[in-house]
């Protein structure tokens, strides 16, 4: 094979990899972290009803700033130390004990980032208006530890067979125009709401429903029942001799829109008493219609295997560790693995990541302090997410608020903290919902794939006229 043909296989490779985890599956979601602290930008993400203290103007692609990345698998789960190597758990020497026993039946990754293009708030009409254009991309995927055992273990006896459903990943990615505003009905309740425009840039949804493995001396036999469905503009499958997709051809002059959609967000805030508030919302009510979508379904009957050759490998002759190359040669068996054809192409429509969050905050010391809960759930298919989470929220001083919480969800117990400086003219946020312990030399959690971080700069474009009224935090001038 030539070194230029090579490149090109390369290159399909990484960018199939890129649209896997990057550029897509359900509306990323803003710092929680910030729900209760009214000095922080973008909580009225999280409940269009939530007032700011002040308007603001963000720094153009500055201003938010979100990755999170989820899941139920952890580093420490496939790489395993020796010596001054670093094995993979599907080296030998790694038993499958070890290995397959510290998976989960179900285990599954999500990756979310939400990057603010322009976004500003400003104080009118009785309440707080705001103005978002963002992307936002994320990223599901579901493997069946039976999925693992098989790459560990292989056929075991004269005949062994894998029994595997639900191998599935989930990708959307769609740039988002969003126009909110929180209305004040009297001093105690407050509704919003928020209308979007959903341009979408690419969709991608494979899934296996059932996979079964028949290995024995004679023969690896695999059938399997799925389907695909890939809608990005540029795009065309490439098919081998026998019709089986084995690869796509990207065209960037032919980028372009692959789908319109809308949404809402709904939310409300009542305060109980003076130091005790409740809150409601419901966001992302909406879905994308998909105009430029490929699809393809797995093959009928069954088919010879005869990959993964490579899993595991000890060194070479020349000492060559096997795991400086090993996720490539693992790429190369798993596309033998999964095959698809490509079947006729039609319109299809997927919603959006229904969130709803509930929250209660009781301050106390005029409100210096706050301790707030608040539970939030995240609907989709297969699997979803919820999270409770309590906060203490400091309030030291106008210009600095900082949060500190811990939680608990479906994908284990997190920390997080937030830092929020707003001196007269400035605003600088930094927090993260989720905060691993222990970390590679390269910033890769260990024990956990639960982290996320948050940064954005934006700058303060008035004071709530509420506040002037009242003369509570010894407002601001108007210029702050």
């Amino acid at each position: 094979m030539s070194n230029s043909l090579q490149i090109h296989k390369m290159k399909k490779k990484i960018i199939i990899f890129i649209l896997c985890l990057v550029s897509a599956g359900v509306s990323a979601q803003t710092l929680y972290s910030s729900y209760f602290l009214e000095r922080m930008p973008y909580r009225h993400r999280l409940n269009p009803a939530l007032i700011n203290d002040y308007g603001y103007f963000s720094f153009p692609g500055l201003g938010n700033l979100d990755i999170q990345i989820n899941g139920n698998m952890a580093l420490s789960h496939f790489l395993y130390p020796s010596g001054d190597e670093l094995l993979t758990g599907f080296h030998p020497s790694i038993s499958s004990n070890e290995f397959i026993g510290s998976l989960k039946n179900r285990n599954n990754l999500s990756l979310n980032i939400d990057e603010t293009i322009l976004s500003f708030g400003f104080f009118a009409f009785n309440g707080f208006n705001t103005f978002d254009l963002s992307v936002k991309s994320s990223t599901d995927i579901f493997l069946p530890k039976d999925l693992f055992a098989f790459l560990k273990n292989g056929q075991t006896g004269e005949v062994t067979q894998y029994e595997m459903k639900d191998i599935r990943a989930k990708s959307n990615n769609y740039v988002e125009l969003a126009l909110g505003h929180a209305h004040r009905i009297n001093d105690r309740l407050t509704i919003g709401a928020k209308l979007k425009a959903l341009i979408g840039a690419g969709n991608l949804d494979a899934r296996i429903d059932r996979m079964t493995m028949t290995l024995s001396d004679e023969r690896w036999m695999i059938q399997s029942k799925g389907i695909a469905d890939l809608s990005l503009a540029g795009v065309t499958l490439e098919t081998d001799s026998n019709g089986e997709i084995d690869g796509f051809d990207f065209d960037t002059g032919k980028l372009g829109i692959a789908g319109i959609g809308g949404a809402i967000d709904l939310g409300a805030t009542y305060k109980i008493f003076d130091n005790l508030t409740v809150s409601m919302a419901l966001t992302d009510i909406g879905f994308i219609r998909w105009n430029k979508n490929k699809k393809a379904e797995t093959p009928e009957g069954e088919f010879v295997f005869d990959g993964f050759k490579h899993l595991g490998a000890e060194d070479d002759d020349n000492g060559n560790n096997a795991f400086d190359d090993e996720t490539d040669k693992i790429g190369d068996d798993l596309e033998a693995l999964f095959k698809f054809k490509e079947t006729r192409a039609s319109s299809r429509s997927t919603w959006l990541k229904t969130t709803m969050n509930i929250g209660a905050e009781y301050g106390i010391l005029n409100n210096k302090i706050s301790f707030g809960l608040l539970s939030s759930t995240r609907f989709s298919t297969p699997k979803t997410w919820t999270k409770l989470m309590a906060t203490a929220n400091f309030r030291p001083a106008k210009w600095f608020m900082a949060a500190l919480n811990g939680a608990v969800s479906n994908t284990g117990c997190t920390w997080g903290a937030l830092i929020n400086l707003c001196p007269r003219g400035f605003n600088l946020f930094l927090g993260a919902d989720y905060i691993a312990a222990k970390y590679t030399p390269q910033y890769v959690p260990v024990n956990t794939t639960n982290m996320s971080f948050s940064f954005g700069i934006n700058f303060p474009l008035g004071t709530d006229p509420k506040l002037k009224n009242k003369k509570v935090y010894n407002p601001v001038p108007a210029a702050y």
